[in-house]
């Protein structure tokens, strides 16, 4: 499933989980659409893929779409990810987006190199 996450408006959150679908693709493309329009872009984005495990051929093929289409949206992409193929998706992604993109396996980390992390008081 493809969801866009949390109301902040600072920067745009994507979780990818499970096994992705077209039907999915269908449903987030609408959602992305209301979503950006919201905005100016580009936007900082916080790709979640924790837990995704992946795509049909014919999602893979709706996901490089797009890629494409939106490779303008983002100002920076951060990806957080929990396998190692998630972080080799990352870098082949930089093919297809002109912002900078970069790996992480802590949200904070992210958070923090898209500009977005929250500020922690004083102990």
């Amino acid at each position: 499933m493809l969801t866009i996450e949390g109301g902040d408006h600072r920067f745009l959150q994507v979780r990818a989980a499970g096994f992705l679908n077209s039907r999915d693709y269908r449903r987030f493309e609408a959602e992305f659409a209301r979503e950006i329009q919201r905005r100016i872009p580009p936007v900082p984005l916080l790709l979640d893929m924790r837990g995704f495990r992946g795509w049909t051929p014919a999602a893979l093929l709706r996901d490089v779409a797009w890629d494409i289409s939106n490779r303008k949206t983002f100002s920076k992409i951060a990806v957080v990810g929990d396998a190692g193929w998630h972080e080799w998706s990352t870098h082949a992604g930089m093919l297809l987006f002109r912002a900078a993109l970069k790996f992480f396996r802590s949200e904070e980390e992210a958070k923090h190199w898209l500009g977005v992390a929250e500020a922690r008081a004083p102990t």
